[in-house]
């Protein structure tokens, strides 16, 4: 306990102030955990989330609430237990790569550095959450690595000065869904404390599919005149049981069956965010920021893995604004030095002793910097730059023969030093009070993860591609944006050229650098009020993910679906009870692992979602009744890349299912 108090207090964390309105009153709270500056980046299409969004969501997920806007679908989700366990939030069309395209922040971290398979929402307490942001596109400049699609950054702060309060929450559902959920935050003037804990579980929607998951947090924070700090603990314990796959065949005999009815995955760990902001003067701040996190995950998948990851990273900062005549310029300059080390055993399936062990470090230092100029009221820029500087050493030590004949051998310590650049350059202009212009261009890049220098194979395909190369990209991007009475039309269009997209091949299980890709899209948000108790939004997405060169030029890239539909209409009959009918479509794509474009087509589906929610005497509820048709269907398929056609795995999802939820503050 005390090593984990010591390593608390000598780390550092990130604080930006940012006004958000408090969710319980008219008051402002102060939230500072944001590279973002006041007003964000010019050119780039942000979303926010707000308290109240997520306590009147019908949803058990906080991934559901970030992939209900355009351009952002639910991905990877493969296990149908529900809470977004092991779901990922796949932006601009990455698929099973989308992880590591996406950085995922707490109060402005990076929720893990190195390997992005210990990436998890689940373990977020939701009740902690105060407000999530979201930006899509290059984001390189502030964020660096695994940001070349958006990010997301998941804010639990606030400062003191609000009211105490305590919440409860109570969530059942179909499969033996439960959770429970207490918070609660004792505040002073210049002093706050917050708790979270909540337990789920569930049995599961296919046999050997239960969850069980403990999280919590505690946070402090203060204020003095000049001085703000806060210290945020989060830790989590799960265990997730793991069906394996259906076939063709099964896919329609036994949707709920599984192929391995022994095999599970445990995770555990804890993170610690410390951070301090500085008033030297009016408009300029230090602000110092670090975090710690340590992860432990074992794994039975037919063999037995034992990984461990730890991960340290100090960010300071320097923000200051100044006026040139009529001309506001709000800056800011950053260091981010980063070190992850990482320790994996892979063992025989009995446990009995291991057969490879690998052994990685990265280590990261990078300087960065963004300027906001705002010309006049129409006419506002962003451009900013950083240069990363990575340094990464890997080796695996090999008990010979011990894979039952595999052909294991040692591979010796291998060095990479690969530094990379990232730009942007944004542009907003107000054409008249309904309508705004914005367009974006920049440089972006990422390093592959600790687990894709490895690769996927056995002791019998011992191939570590320790020297894989970072992807590159440079991107476009151009937004119109209507405001005008009872409508609100956004529309947005972005052109992704990349080279050396990391991906895993065709049927070898290690990853490569694949020839040159693109992607390009459109996404659009309709909104439109009837009344003030009637409305309806519509959000669209197209997609195009293909090669641009090489013996697949023109393929399409595996996994990613043309064409993404959500539509809702939302009706509020009384005061306190509101209700919508959503139509969700995703259409058809290729399979995972089909680059050579010859397997059969991973088949569209549409959804038919309702929902109520209602406050009585104090108590928010809500239900949800999901996929009214009750079909069975998927949106995660692999193919084979044997060369057998019709050959695929499938992880189904589940028919008709409810939720309710009960809660109440305070």
């Amino acid at each position: 306990m005390w090593n984990l108090i010591i390593m608390i207090f000598a780390t550092l964390t990130l604080n930006i102030n940012l006004k958000v309105k408090a969710q319980s009153s008219n008051e402002e709270i102060i939230v500072q955990s944001s590279k973002l500056q006041a007003d964000g980046i010019y050119g780039a299409e942000t979303y926010v989330i707000n308290k109240s969004d997520i306590q009147n969501s019908t949803s058990d997920s906080v991934i559901d609430l970030i992939t209900n806007f355009p351009g952002i679908k639910k991905q990877f989700d493969i296990y149908g237990t529900g809470f977004g366990v092991g779901s990922r939030v796949d932006i601009r069309g990455f698929a099973d790569t989308a992880r590591d395209n996406t950085a995922i922040l707490i109060n402005g971290q990076k929720l893990t550095l190195g390997d992005m398979s210990l990436v998890d929402l689940s373990i977020i307490p939701v009740d902690s959450i105060q407000k999530i942001e979201i930006t899509k596109g290059n984001n390189s400049v502030l964020y660096g690595n695994n940001s070349s699609a958006g990010t997301i950054n998941i804010i639990t702060d606030t400062l003191p000065g609000q009211k105490d309060s305590l919440f409860t929450k109570f969530t059942v559902g179909s499969f033996g869904k439960f959770e429970g959920a207490l918070s609660g935050t004792k505040k002073s003037d210049s002093f706050s404390i917050t708790g979270n804990t909540n337990f789920i579980s569930t049995d599961g929607f296919r046999r050997n599919n239960a969850l069980s998951q403990r999280n919590g947090n505690i946070e402090f924070r203060g204020i003095t005149e000049n001085l703000s700090y806060h210290l945020n603990v989060l830790l989590h314990n799960q265990f997730l049981e793991l069906p394996g796959t259906r076939t063709p065949i099964t896919l329609r005999s036994d949707p709920r069956g599984t192929t391995t009815p022994t095999q599970f995955n445990q995770r555990n760990g804890y993170k610690t965010f410390y951070g301090l902001s500085y008033s030297l003067l009016n408009n300029h701040e230090i602000v110092v920021d670090g975090s710690y996190s340590f992860d432990k995950s074992q794994m039975n998948s037919g063999e037995y893995m034992d990984t461990e990851i730890y991960n340290y990273q100090i960010s300071p900062r320097y923000l200051f604004q100044y006026k040139v005549n009529q001309i506001k310029l709000d800056n800011i300059i950053g260091l981010d030095l980063i070190y992850a080390n990482y320790y994996s055993d892979r063992m025989q399936s009995d446990g009995s002793y291991y057969y490879t062990n690998y052994k990685m470090t990265d280590k990261t230092a990078a300087f960065y910097f963004n300027s906001n100029v705002a010309l006049d009221s129409k006419n506002k820029l962003s451009v900013g730059a950083r240069y990363h500087g990575n340094w990464f050493r890997a080796s695996n030590s090999v008990t010979p023969g011990a894979y039952y004949g595999g052909t294991f051998t040692d591979k010796s310590a291998e060095s990479v030093s690969t530094p990379q650049f990232a730009y942007h350059l944004g542009y907003e202009h107000k054409i008249n009070n309904y309508n705004t212009i914005s367009a974006k261009v920049g440089r972006s890049f990422r390093y592959p993860n600790l687990d894709e220098r490895i690769g996927l194979g056995s002791g019998f395909t011992n191939f570590s591609h320790f020297t894989l190369g970072p992807q590159k990209s440079h991107d476009f991007e151009f937004s119109h944006k209507l405001r005008y009475e009872r409508f609100d039309i956004t529309t947005a269009i972005y052109y992704m050229r990349l080279r050396s997209e990391i991906s895993t091949t065709d049927n070898s299980f290690y990853n490569r650098n694949l020839a040159p890709t693109e992607r390009y899209g459109v996404e659009n948000s309709i909104k439109y009020s009837f009344s003030e108790n009637l409305n309806i939004e519509n959000n669209f997405t197209l997609t195009q993910a293909k090669f641009r060169g090489g013996e697949r030029n023109n393929n399409d890239l595996p996994g990613i679906p043309a064409f993404v539909d959500s539509l809702q209409v939302n009706y509020s009959p009384f005061k306190n009870i509101s209700t919508y009918f959503n139509v969700y479509y995703q259409s058809s794509s290729r399979p995972i692992n089909d680059f050579a474009n010859y397997q059969i087509i991973q088949k569209g589906y549409h959804t038919l979602n309702l929902g109520f929610i209602g406050n009585y005497k104090g108590f928010k509820v809500s239900l949800a009744l999901n996929n009214l048709q009750d079909k069975i269907y998927y949106n995660y398929m692999v193919g084979s890349g044997s060369g057998v056609y019709h050959s695929a795995s499938y992880y189904t999802l589940p028919g008709f299912n409810t939720l309710l939820k009960i809660s109440k503050e305070f």
